[in-house]
Order: C-alpha cells, then structure tokens, then sequence
C-alpha cells in the first residue's frame, strides 16, 4: 500500500511529458489491479477457509494382518495416536473407516507420516512406516490411509486419497 502511495506521489512531481506520464498511469494502474487481485484472494481466505483437516483410516475387508496402533505426525509434529482393541479392528476389517485426526492447517505444503505396528499373517511383529505429501488449499481437505493386504510380502502397503471440499 505505501508502494502505493509513493508511486502516486513520484507522479505528482514526474516529467510533464505526455509518454512518460501516460506509461507511468499504465504502471500505476496495472499495480493497483495486482494488489486489489492480491487482496481479495486474501479476503476470500479469511472469510470462507475452512483450515479443517481430517485424516480417515481403513483397512481391507477380511485382511488376515492385524493392526495393533497408528502414531500419525504432520509436519515432525505428533497430532494422533490410536490403539485398537478387537472390536474396533473387526469394524475396521467388516469395511469401516475411523477418523484419526481432526484438525487445523494452513494452506500450502504438509508432509503426513504414520507409524504402524501390527502383526503379520504368521502372528510376527511388525513396524512400518510410511509418509504422504500433500498441499492444503482454501478448503477441507479430507485423506483416506488405506491399509490394503500386500500378500507377496507378508506385510501392509499404504495407499492414500485426497477429496477436497469447498
């Protein structure tokens, strides 16, 4: 705004030549349409954001691997920590999706990472972990973890899906 303002006030006192003052309004005018752009993009951030963020988790229907506990951080920062008890395992293997997380970000860039531990088709323990990239818009943003059978290897695999909300 200052820039503004300074600009308006060097055309005040510019050259009286009808080019440099006409290429100077061009410019001035052009700044003024940037920043009222810039401005309503910021208006509309903070009048409709929805900085919610949710992350779900599912697992495959009759998998034979049996999750023990999720620690989910975003960002280096720990936001969710699940133990599962047979009840909630069985919903989870039955086609159920639980909410890990629910909370605030800003827009832009956010690294997820889920550590899980569970134990593989023989009953053996097992940790893995995975991480996820994503860029939070205006809106919700809302993550499936789906924890899906990689029978080859004995183990879970992770793939994630994003929906947007506006």
């Amino acid at each position: 705004m200052s820039a503004l303002l300074l600009s308006l006030g060097q055309l005040a006192y510019a050259d009286n030549s009808d080019t440099g003052l006409s290429e100077q309004i061009r410019q001035l005018k052009s700044e003024a349409l940037d920043l009222n752009r810039d401005l309503t993009l910021l208006e509309q951030e903070l009048l409709y954001a929805s900085p919610q963020t949710n992350v779900f988790v599912s697992v495959d229907v009759g998998t034979p691997i049996r999750l023990v506990d999720i620690n989910l951080t975003i960002d280096g920062n720990h936001v969710a920590y699940h133990f599962y008890n047979d009840q909630e395992f069985q919903a989870l293997t039955k086609g159920g999706i639980q909410r890990l997380y629910s909370g605030n970000l800003t827009s832009g860039h956010h690294v997820l990472s889920a550590v899980i531990n569970g134990y593989d088709p023989q009953g053996k323990d097992y940790q893995k972990t995975t991480s996820y990239s994503f860029t939070k818009g205006a809106g919700r943003k809302m993550i499936e973890m789906q924890v899906r059978d990689d029978l080859n290897n004995h183990q879970h695999k992770f793939e994630f899906h994003e929906w947007n909300q506006q």
